[in-house]
Formats: structure tokens, C-alpha cells, sequence
């Protein structure tokens, strides 16, 4: 609650002491937080030895007493008739209450929260909790958090060890958590003191994690600068170097830290909240984090980790290992459990797109795009609308309309749960698929994305800068791009006369083959042979062949021609045409580049082809 601003670690008398709009999303209605506590069997034997604590610290409270009151005021009330009947009464209720958690190991505490006031289900289960977390010394806790905001201190600061630092040592591990971070002289200062009464050695715990996440340095010790203050010494083995801890990056001290006051101040079944350990670290750090806070940190010491992150790294190690669970914070009110089994499918299906499971999970929006200068020209054009959306580009109209189905399939057994999205060309061929809740399908209308970028006015200010043998003028570059366009109407015609041909296939494929013998083998490929021979000697039979082909293409252009002269803007191949731009003109950049000036000028001006297309990639964005 401190974190999140709906209270302070330091009351101000008189004042209301928390705020509940910061915490629902409508103030007037009550917030329910509920947690269930499993008690481990040595903490269920040590609650025989908090009943008079316990007993004493309800009765306390029944007088409205505070925590941080003297106990010794309680004294002469305990020795009156009701101070007498009330400790009776009391430890009665102590002793029911811990014979329930001796039999169930467990149990639930909840607090319900409103405008006016904050309620508790029972103050004994509540007193019993906190008894074991008070019986610890003030530098171990159960309950702890890491927040993310870790202001770490450059510099020296001042020491303080004993009861000057006990209740700042308290403070730290929950409510005012962020003070932990600015504590890390504190914290090794205290643990070398301590060293001396408990023989408790720091250099193993520094070694240890210097030795997982930075190889080659190793922890000195403590030394008096003649300043008289502290600094604490870290060597690099390579050069034999020693420095201040203070020369670590900020993200390199943070995890140092961290891990190092997991290791020191958590016991045996203890709760830690962790938010984005993986802050200013870079990814070949963030994938070695799990693994060790998992084996040499959870397991050892018999710990729980509630950790958030945005690391692609600590994500897919959690998917992977069987001691983690991964859960998807959807919104402010559905979080739910990602699980191999589930998703198997899904991740399947989305990994042949070249997507890790990661990011098929976690990812705002998918997009998938046909080509390898797509992502660039649709980022370029509408920068604002894809922050934050994964865009990956595929090859292959096959391949796509493959994982369509696959995803669809997935969709329909109720194991996709995110937005999956395709953008493709439309090749003068319109699919057959449809859009479902999940998997969104948008073919384009025209041939592919470069035939939005066809705009003459753009086109031309560009190449006046970057061509080395630019258009004479607006209405020259315009008549010459025309004729490139429409030129394409050859290739297209002979291209569907040839693949007449290319459907007759020789060999045998290991379908056809599969389960026969040497003997039937030979036998199909010769009459595969045959067959090819007998459609090749009717095609060839005819000595006019060559004359009739050019009069089919002829037919075909006469019928097509006036169609393309009205709409070769979305007949042509917009890729093909910027290649000619570029050979024509002779750019003197990177092609891609070039389409990325066209686009991002385009959406700048709000041309109506850039417009179109942006209509198009908005009904693939989320709501």
C-alpha cells in the first residue's frame, strides 16, 4: 500500500491514513485483498511458544493500544481482576485458533478496504502471522519487496550499526522497500559486524554471484578511507584492479544487491515480491537470472518468488522450467496461467513464422507481414500506430495461408489467447480465408504495399535529391512511370501461358512411392513418362506453335490492355516498378530506404494512398 501511494510508513497525527482511490478503480466500491498462509511444520511447533505473546499483543490491541506502545504499561492492568479475565479470555481464543492452524497448516487472512475504513477477518490469525516474522532478528524477514525504482547512492554515506539501524532495518523489507536499495554499505557493513558473533562470511555470497553475472570480479572487503568512512572493495581479477563497488553500473549493483539480500535476510518459507529484476541489465545477463535465483536461491533456502517482468529472457526461462509458473497480466482484472500443455499448439504454430514463445505470449499485437521491406515501409508511415506492436515478415503465400489454418485450428479448441494478425500482398489472386476473433486477415487491394507508394509528386521531390540521373520534370517522370507499369502486362501474360508447362512433373514424389517395391517403382515412373511424352508430342505436333503462342498472348493483352490503362495502380507489381524506378533514375541509395522516404513522406502529407493503406492496418490493431 505504501508503494502504490495509498498510505505512509510515517502517520501524521490526526490525518486520514490512507487514500482508496489509490488502490480501486472506483473509490465507492470495497476492495476484498485476500492471502492464504501455509505454515511450515517447524513455524507450527514454534507457535506453542507464542501464545503468551500473542495473547498479550490481543489484549494490547483490545485497548487500542499501538504496536510501538511500551508493553510494560500492560503490567499493572494484567494484575487486576479484568486485566486477569481478559488475558483468560484472550488465550483462550490463542489457543483455538492455533489448534485450527496445527490441523489445516494453513490459513486465509483477508482485509476489506473502503472509503471510511479497514477491516480485518481476524486479529489472532493476524497477531499469529506477525509473530513469526517478530521473533526473527531485524535483519531476516518472511515478507519482502523489491520494487523497481532503486535509487542506489554514488559516494559514501553514513554508517550506523546496533539499535540506531534496527527499525531502519525493519522499514526496508516492506514499507518503505525502496530504502533497501540505498542500504547496500549498510547491508555489508552490518553483515561484517555481524560476522564477528555469528561467523557469517560475506565474501561466498559476493563470490557467487560476482561468478554468475560478472565473471572476473571478486569481493575484497571493507576498507577506511582516511576520511574515516567506509567503502566497500571490489577486484577485477584480469587486471588485478580493486575499486569502489560504487564504479558498478546501476543495474549491475541492483542485482548484486538484490540477490545479495536474498541470500542474507530470507528464511525458510519466506515470500519475496520482485519487480523487474531485470532493470538497465542487458539481455545476456537477464537469461542467466532465473535459473540462479531459482537453484541457487529458491530451492536452497526453501523461498517463494513473485516476480514481474518485461524481459523476453526471464519469460521464456519461466515457460521452460517446470519449478516456475507464468502468468499473463492481461489487465487489471485477469491474470491467467500460461501452461505448456495449453499453448503447445499454439507456440507450435506461431514458431514456424520465426516468433519465439515469448513473444506469441506476451506480445501486445502480432502482425505478420509478406515481405522483408514491409516492416520498414509500415513502420516508417505510421510510426504512432505500431508503437509497441510486434511486426514480423514472412516469405511465402503458401507458408502464410498454412499458419492461418494452423492458428484457426488452435483458436477453435479454445488455446489461442492472443490477437494474432496477417497482412500479405494480393498478387492478383484474392484468398479464400476468412478473418475469425482471434486471427485477423487483411489482404491487400491492390498487387503489394510498394503500390501505395506510387505517388508522382513525392516520387519526384525524392529523386530530384537522391537520383543521380533525375526526371526532367513532374509530367515526364509521371508519362514514364505509366509506361514502366503497364509494360508489366507482357510478363504477366507470359507467365500464365508458361505455367501451363509447369505442371508437368516428371519425377515421383515420396507420397507416390511410399510402401512399394523396386519393381512397381520402375513401372509408375514409366508410365509417368508416358504420359508427359504424350502431352508433349500434342503440343509440339502442330508446326504453327510459336505463331499460335504469340497470337494467345496477343488475345490476351487486347483484352487486358484498356484495364490496365484505367488501373495499373493496383494491377502492376509495385516492386517491380520500384526497381525500375531505381535502374531508370539511378538511386544513389538503398532501395529499401528510398520506399521508407516515399512512405514516411506520404503519411506527412496524407496522401490518399498512404490513407488507404492506413485504414487497411487499423483493422488489425487492437481496440
Amino acid at each position: 500500500m505504501v508503494a502504490l501511494g495509498a498510505t505512509s510508513a510515517h502517520f501524521a497525527q490526526g490525518n486520514f491514513q490512507y487514500d482508496i482511490s489509490a488502490l480501486a478503480g472506483d473509490a465507492t466500491k470495497p476492495i476484498s485483498i485476500a492471502l492464504t498462509i501455509e505454515f511450515l511444520d517447524q513455524e507450527i511447533l514454534d507457535l506453542q511458544d507464542a501464545i503468551p505473546q500473542v495473547t498479550k499483543n490481543l489484549i494490547a490491541a483490545q485497548l487500542g493500544r499501538q504496536p510501538n506502545d511500551p508493553t510494560l504499561d500492560l503490567v499493572a492492568y494484567m494484575s487486576t481482576p479484568i486485566g486477569q479475565e481478559a488475558e483468560k479470555t484472550a488465550k483462550s481464543a490463542v489457543d483455538e485458533a492455533i489448534k485450527v492452524i496445527t490441523s489445516s497448516k494453513r490459513v486465509e487472512v483477508r482485509v476489506e478496504i473502503d472509503s471510511n475504513r479497514i477491516n480485518g477477518s481476524s486479529a489472532i490469525y493476524n497477531m499469529i502471522i506477525g509473530y513469526i516474522e517478530q521473533r526473527l532478528s531485524p535483519e531476516k524477514t518472511i515478507f519482502s519487496y523489491f520494487p523497481a525504482d532503486r535509487s542506489l547512492p554514488v559516494g559514501e554515506i553514513v554508517i550506523q550499526i546496533g539499535s540506531q539501524d534496527f527499525k531502519a532495518q525493519l522499514d526496508s523489507h516492506f514499507s518503505t522497500a525502496t530504502t533497501k536499495y540505498g542500504r547496500l554499505k549498510q547491508t555489508v557493513v552490518n553483515r561484517a559486524v555481524l560476522s564477528r558473533f555469528n561467523d557469517i562470511d560475506l565474501a561466498p555470497e559476493f563470490n557467487s554471484i560476482f561468478d554468475a553475472f560478472l565473471p572476473g570480479k571478486e569481493f575484497v572487503g571493507l576498507q577506511q578511507k582516511p576520511t574515516g568512512l567506509v567503502t566497500v572493495l571490489v577486484r577485477d581479477k584480469l587486471s588485478e584492479k580493486v575499486f569502489d563497488i560504487d564504479s558498478l553500473s546501476s543495474g549491475e549493483k541492483g542485482l548484486v544487491l538484490s540477490f545479495l539480500l536474498f541470500k542474507t535476510s530470507l528464511v525458510p518459507g519466506s515470500i519475496s515480491l520482485v519487480d523487474e529484476l531485470e532493470l538497465h541489465l542487458n539481455p545476456a545477463v537477464c537469461r542467466k537470472i532465473l535459473p540462479y535465483l531459482a537453484e541457487r536461491v529458491a530451492k536452497s533456502m526453501d523461498c517463494q518468488f513473485i516476480v514481474s517482468t518485461h524481459s523476453a529472457e526471464i519469460t521464456r526461462d519461466a515457460y521452460d522450467r517446470d519449478d516456475a509458473e507464468l502468468f499473463h497480466l492481461r489487465n487489471g482484472s485477469d491474470i491467467s496461467p500460461i501452461l505448456r500443455q495449453d499453448v503447445h499448439e499454439v507456440v507450435e504454430a506461431i514458431s514456424l513464422l520465426g516468433v519465439s514463445a515469448e513473444q506469441a505470449l506476451t506480445a501486445k499485437a502480432l502482425i505478420f507481414v509478406e515481405g522483408d521491406s514491409d516492416v520498414d515501409i509500415l513502420q516508417a508511415a505510421f510510426p504512432d500506430a505500431l508503437f509497441g506492436i510486434e511486426l514480423r515478415p514472412l516469405k511465402g503465400r503458401q507458408e502464410i495461408e498454412a499458419s492461418i489454418m494452423a492458428l484457426q485450428a488452435a483458436e477453435k479448441k479454445g488455446l489461442l489467447k492472443e490477437r494474432q494478425s496477417f497482412l500479405f500482398d494480393n498478387d492478383r489472386k484474392e484468398t479464400s480465408l476468412k478473418s475469425t476473433e482471434l486471427v485477423k486477415i487483411e489482404q491487400l487491394e491492390r498487387y503489394c504495399l510498394e503500390n501505395y507508394l506510387v505517388n508522382e509528386e513525392i516520387l519526384y521531390d525524392l529523386l530530384r535529391t537522391h537520383a543521380s540521373n533525375p526526371p526532367e520534370s513532374r509530367g515526364a517522370l509521371s508519362k514514364r512511370i505509366r509506361e514502366l507499369a503497364i509494360g508489366q502486362l507482357d510478363s504477366v501474360i507470359t507467365a500464365e501461358i508458361l505455367a501451363e508447362y509447369r505442371g508437368l512433373r516428371v519425377g515421383l514424389t515420396a507420397k507416390e512411392i511410399k510402401g512399394k517395391n523396386i519393381e512397381e517403382i520402375a513401372n509408375l515412373q514409366l508410365q509417368k513418362l508416358k504420359e508427359v511424352e504424350s502431352v508433349l508430342n500434342s503440343r509440339t505436333a502442330n508446326s504453327e506453335w510459336a505463331h499460335e503462342f504469340k497470337c494467345r498472348h496477343a488475345e490476351k493483352k487486347l483484352e487486358r490492355e484498356p484495364i490496365w490503362e484505367n488501373d495499373w495502380k493496383r494491377l502492376c507489381s509495385g516492386k517491380v516498378l520500384m526497381e525500375d524506378i531505381q535502374r531508370e533514375y539511378t538511386l544513389n541509395m538503398d532501395l529499401t530506404k528510398f520506399k521508407c522516404l516515399v512512405a514516411s513522406g506520404l503519411a506527412r502529407l496524407q496522401k490518399d494512398d498512404i490513407t488507404t493503406l492506413k485504414g487497411i492496418v487499423d483493422r488489425l490493431l487492437p481496440a
